[in-house]
């Protein structure tokens, strides 16, 4: 078949539709009489039959039947028409002898129909699409694992940053006056943040043991170990927002419990 701008006369007179095969390999159907009339109305030109949606629907129900028996569409799930041209027939049947000569004057065409495997192109596209879906989310996923990781990292570099700052204030000479006098205002520290508490009443016992009191050094760490064993006790159960800050009595009572003194033993054992 040849381009329609190529024929020898400039005529109208489609027959049917066919596929893009080569040679023997190309499979048509031809319009049956009714639809012929239909597609050589005296409306229809060359020019403006893509205008005429009758014309369109006509070609659209014999390409799929050319899809069936085209070769091209062998492994297509859902071929669908991709592009119709109209072309100069060339036919090689000898039962129709003068449709022949028309054909090789150039008289006759077909709309000739390439197809594509939209079922395809919808699945590929889905699977793009699933795909990306799950690199989005495992992305997702990374990055909140990343921002725990540093969050973490964050955190714990603060509790450690605390607990040194904490530890550092217990961390001198036990034969210095400084020292105790330290342990002492740790204690009262505490006991001035329990004053201020709703239960400070029922506080009694963690009071008496987080008082003042300028005494021994052996005392003075006796009763700040006492005083957090027995505010831990008391608070146990309170919220988040009422509970005491015991930060810096922790990290001293840690301090002192690791210089293994024996006077310190049986109270280290139970915190």
């Amino acid at each position: 078949m040849t381009e329609i701008s190529r024929l020898k006369y400039i005529q109208w007179r489609p027959i049917g539709v066919c596929d893009t095969g080569a040679g023997k390999e190309r499979k048509a159907k031809m319009f049956s009489r009714l639809d012929l009339a239909s597609i050589t109305a005296p409306e229809v030109k060359r020019e403006n039959w893509r205008q005429h949606p009758k014309v369109m629907a006509l070609i659209t129900r014999y390409a799929q039947d050319v899809a069936e028996l085209s070769t091209l569409t062998n492994g297509m799930r859902a071929p669908e028409i991709d592009e119709i041209k109209l072309v100069g027939a060339v036919l090689g049947h000898d039962q129709t002898p003068n449709l022949n000569q028309e054909s090789e004057d150039g008289r006759v065409q077909f709309f000739q129909v390439s197809f594509r495997d939209v079922k395809s192109k919808k699945t590929s596209t889905k699977k793009w699409k699933k795909l990306l879906k799950w690199i989005l989310i495992a992305m997702g996923v990374l990055i909140g694992i990343i921002l725990i990781i540093l969050l973490s990292n964050r955190l714990s570099l603060l509790t450690i940053k605390n607990t040194q700052q904490y530890a550092s204030v217990c961390s001198s000479n036990r034969q210095q006056a400084a020292y105790a006098e330290e342990l002492r205002k740790i204690r009262k520290s505490l006991g001035d943040e329990l004053n201020q508490l709703p239960e400070w009443l029922t506080f009694k016992q963690a009071r008496v043991n987080c008082s003042g009191g300028r005494i021994s050094v052996n005392q003075q760490e006796l009763r700040l170990l006492r005083c957090l064993l027995t505010v831990r006790n008391r608070t146990n159960n309170m919220s988040s927002t009422a509970h005491p800050k015991l930060n810096q009595i922790e990290a001293c009572a840690g301090t002192l419990c690791k210089r293994n003194l024996p006077h310190l033993a049986s109270l280290c054992k139970r915190l």
